[in-house]
């Protein structure tokens, strides 16, 4: 089968399992996985970069993973947030937000920054410590399957060209113990996610290349 229609079957799958998954669940797990974020990865993250993050997160919609928990919880830490507003067809641009005050309803009815937010230039992309991205379906190679837009896949793309081999950008998602897989098929345009935060803690992924994250947040804990 041709990786594009697999993909869009288990697009199509992994949509309707999530949208089965009770209200309350959801947000239970996603409550949960939050706080096993802050206290497993924010935390000692923030210790490692010696003070605030840089935060950027999707707006949650419909049945997504709640990121309200985990972005209230990075507010009330001093964080600096970030979130998307759809530009174009091709392209989203980051604003800085100081809460819900911040945003309002746009492209498709998702929640997005109002256009007199402050925008985050791509020129300083590079100084984003951690990306709470999207998705439908994960698994433990770092690989995410999302909605398909590729507004993402853009994004890091324009991190990685911005930063080369100085990133070191956290690339995270929150995910429903439903939403994880054996595999993702991954095509050449493709990022590979760092870690999942879930109901059961963070997970590190397998093909991370931030190992050196790994191991310092390891050395935090113990």
């Amino acid at each position: 089968m041709d990786i594009r229609n697999e993909k869009q079957e288990i697009r199509m799958k992994m949509a309707d399992i999530r949208s089965r998954i009770p209200e309350a669940d959801r947000l239970e797990q996603s409550l949960a996985a939050s706080r096993l974020a802050e206290q497993e990865v924010l935390g000692p993250l923030r210790e490692l970069r010696g003070g605030r993050l840089n935060v950027f997160s999707y707006m949650s919609f419909r049945d997504e993973p709640v990121t309200n928990y985990l972005l209230n919880q990075c507010i009330q830490k001093g964080d600096r947030l970030l979130a998307p507003r759809v530009a174009s067809k091709d392209f989203m641009a980051l604003h800085e937000i100081h809460g819900e005050a911040d945003l309002v309803s746009g492209y498709w009815g998702i929640r997005e920054p109002s256009d007199s937010a402050s925008i985050w230039p791509v020129s300083r992309y590079c100084e984003i410590d951690l990306v709470i991205v999207p998705g439908l379906a994960f698994d433990l190679n770092g690989g995410r399957i999302g909605f398909g837009a590729g507004y993402y896949d853009r994004f890091v793309k324009q991190l990685t060209d911005a930063c080369g081999n100085q990133r070191h950008t956290v690339m995270a998602s929150l995910a429903f113990k439903e939403s994880i897989v054996p595999v993702i098929p991954m095509e050449k345009h493709d990022f590979r996610l760092d870690m999942l935060f879930t109901v059961s803690g963070t997970l590190y992924m397998k093909e991370s290349s931030e190992t050196w994250l790994w191991t310092g947040l390891q050395n935090k804990k113990e």
